[in-house]
């Protein structure tokens, strides 16, 4: 009875201790547990490998003093075994050799008073009788060792027996040691549970403590108070639990201060969105409502959305995710916001970027006026806490919407408003279809101008040809020999008409491009052959000015699903461009490779480039990039935009505009782009200029036929 009662005290005080105190005692008992448990453990296992590796060294060393005796037996000449016997004694922890006649006399000791000796112990009587090695305990001078005999036999006749006594102070030494040291870091670690306990201990209490004094501080009103979440964990959820109801607390005030200060409903509805965004960490929120039965319901107040589509959206009610718990009163939480059955509640969530949505209906006298939702960038789904929270902040809308219907009849005093507003609305309409009307007859204009350009062009080309031809026969000497005064104008009389031809050729596949009348075949074109055919064929103009073309050598296997010669005059314009533009003693490059994407993405990761602006879907086989650099004057960046715009030229410091008739560059885009590919530029003034573009890869294994049908 006495011991039940002094238990039951002990309890109560232990119940009664600080956090601090218990979280003490507890490492102090599981420390002194764990070392009650460690130690002797340790200890007898140290113990045992100490002894044992004393017991294998005496034994070896005892094996080897009888082999070495042997012969001496034979001869009994023990005066040449007394050199044996000491350097046996001198070994490490060796306290006495000895070797033993059949009858226990010594008949040589490493202490020669010994010798002649009978020995008639019970360890002798033991040795003498062993028939195979023998290790004994025995105690020397005080000191444990070991005792250990090995029989010596000459021609199967135990002659005698071979003695050497073993030390083993110093491995007990040792194991005291251990000892010593196991239970040093047992104070140690003793100590350091102590320190790590109260150190634990405080930070457990201390947000215990500001819990109280928080909830102190809310009972007094001040609901602005929030805890600090200094770490996470069980001690992190219990500040942003207590946060969170204080921020709801807080809501609900301000909800009821404002509800009863003013009677805008757009205000109360706002101010409603925001907290509800606010108290549930969501990324945007929005209120909808539908006033009238069967008519479609509108987003009354919003925040944290950025697209036109929710702004007028029209919910109808059961359909979509939104018109469903419109018309069924029924709470909904999605995660992912997969769109359900409303193409306008879909390009809502897409332009949104919501993954995870919450809907909460609104109800005001048993029906379902609106609906409030709140979506979050990414998917965080919503918990039933939340769902609980926005109801409540759902029964605070209801009260406003109460409020909007019991003014309703304020609106028919805004009925001449909006005829005002119906009328103006018309003007603006009519004003809008009269654009509508010239901008028809601008896209009309174009069209006939496009027409005339190419219809001119069309008769251009017939006299222009014969004027050619004319004048190359002329130069040929068919109307006789020519001086040198008269070939340099027809010499200049060629070189114009071949520039005329080559911009009515630019200006038909112009027209083409914009008329949509332009056709492609497209192949397997190799890159590398269409590289080396618009090099051999630019190489004289390079010669000209002394300019360096090179190629960097692409990968033979290397293929584009193209028009040829399409894309032999994309290539064609490029140089020739970077011709133009690089002055004496500069170089052009042309290089080729793969990319996996559109954007310029190469396939090796360690020769990373800038990526180009696609949103195509790439296609299976990849795409091929060529690359045209030059290291003439370069692009200003402000410039650089415009470079592929109709008709434009880059103009530098005032200088008059290059010649050509600036179509070259948009020719090239528009065939790119036709083809499924994208065209990029970069440069810099001083440095040159980069020009890239990317066509399909075409897989050669694949039958023209079939990559033409599969679209690659």
């Amino acid at each position: 009875m006495t011991r039940t009662l002094a238990a039951q005290r002990i309890i109560r005080r232990y119940r009664d201790l600080s956090l601090r105190a218990k979280f003490a005692i507890y490492i102090a008992l599981s420390i002194g547990l764990l070392f009650a448990v460690l130690l002797p453990s340790v200890l007898h296992l140290e113990r045992r490998a100490v002894l044992a590796e004393a017991e294998e060294r005496g034994l070896q060393l005892t094996k080897i003093f009888a082999h070495a005796s042997v012969q001496a037996l034979i001869t009994d000449d023990f005066l040449l075994m007394r050199p044996l016997v000491h350097s046996v004694a001198s070994e490490r922890a060796v306290i006495v050799v000895m070797i033993l006649d059949r009858t226990g006399r010594v008949v040589t000791h490493s202490d020669i008073r010994e010798v002649e000796q009978i020995y008639t112990d019970a360890v002798t009587t033991r040795a003498l009788r062993a028939t195979r090695p023998l290790v004994q305990e025995i105690i020397h001078n005080g000191i444990p060792a070991y005792d250990v005999a090995v029989p010596i036999f000459v021609l199967n006749d135990r002659r005698a027996v071979a003695r050497v006594g073993i030390s083993l102070a110093r491995e007990l030494a040792a194991i005291r040691q251990t000892r010593n040291l196991i239970l040093g870091v047992g104070m140690i670690a003793l100590t350091v549970g102590l320190l790590s306990a109260m150190w634990l201990a405080r930070g457990i209490t201390e947000p215990i403590r500001r819990l109280v004094q928080g909830s102190r501080a809310i009972a007094a009103g001040r609901l602005e108070y929030r805890m600090s979440a200094t770490s996470g964990g069980e001690i992190g959820h219990l500040a942003d639990a207590f946060n969170g109801m204080a921020e709801s607390l807080q809501v609900r005030f301000q909800l009821d201060r404002e509800l009863s200060s003013t009677l805008n409903l757009q205000t109360v509805l706002d101010t409603l969105v925001y907290h509800a965004r606010r108290l549930v960490r969501g990324d945007l929120a929005f209120l909808a409502c539908c006033y009238e039965r069967d008519k479609p319901g509108a987003v009354v107040a919003l925040v944290g959305v950025s697209g036109d589509a929710i702004r007028t959206w029209a919910i109808q009610p059961g359909s979509g995710w939104t018109g469903t718990v419109l018309a069924e009163s029924r709470p909904a939480i999605l995660c992912p916001a997969t769109p359900k059955d409303d193409p306008i509640e879909a390009r809502v969530v897409s332009e949104e970027r919501i993954q995870a949505l919450v809907l909460i209906p609104v109800r005001v006298r048993g029906r379902c006026l609106g609906v409030l939702a709140v979506g979050r960038w990414h998917r965080n789904p919503f918990s039933p806490e939340t769902q609980e929270v926005l109801e409540r902040l759902a029964d605070e809308a209801a009260v406003a919407l109460a409020n909007a219907l019991a003014y309703r009849e304020i609106e028919a005093l805004t009925q001449s408003l909006e005829v005002k507003v119906i009328q103006r609305t018309l003007q603006l309409s009519d004003a809008n279809t009269a654009l509508e009307t010239a901008n028809a007859k601008l896209q009309e204009l174009d069209r006939l101008k496009s027409e005339f350009v190419s219809n001119v062009s069309h008769e251009l080309r017939t006299p222009l040809t014969a004027i050619r031809m004319s004048v190359d026969n002329l130069m040929d000497g068919v109307a006789g020999e020519i001086g040198g005064f008269l070939r340099n104008y027809l010499e200049r009389i060629r070189a114009n008409t071949e520039r005329l031809a080559r911009l009515i050729a630019d200006l038909l596949d112009l027209s083409r491009i914009e008329a949509g009348r332009i056709e492609f075949r497209p192949e397997a074109v190799s890159v590398t052959d269409l590289v080396r055919d618009v090099l051999d064929g630019l190489q004289p103009v390079a010669a000209g000015k002394r300019l360096e073309l090179a190629a960097a050598t692409p990968d033979r296997s290397l293929h584009v699903l193209a028009d040829r010669d399409r894309t032999h005059q994309i290539l064609t314009n490029l140089v020739g461009n970077a011709l133009k533009f690089t002055p004496a003693g500069g170089s052009v490059r042309v290089a080729a490779r793969r990319v996996e994407q559109s954007t310029g993405q190469d396939v090796d990761p360690s020769e990373p480039i800038d990526r180009l602006t696609s949103g195509q879907v790439d296609p299976p086989t990849g795409w091929a990039e060529i690359v045209v650099e030059d290291t003439g004057e370069g692009i200003p960046s402000d410039q650089l935009r415009a470079v592929f715009e109709k008709f434009h030229q880059v103009r530098r410091g005032g200088t008059s505009k290059a010649p050509g008739t600036g179509l070259g560059l948009a020719i090239a885009k528009s065939l790119v782009e036709l083809q499924g590919g994208r065209i990029r530029v970069e440069s810099e003034v001083g440095r040159g200029s980069r020009f890239a573009f990317t066509l399909p890869a075409a897989d050669v294994s694949v039958p023209a036929a079939t990559r033409a049908a599969q679209g690659y």
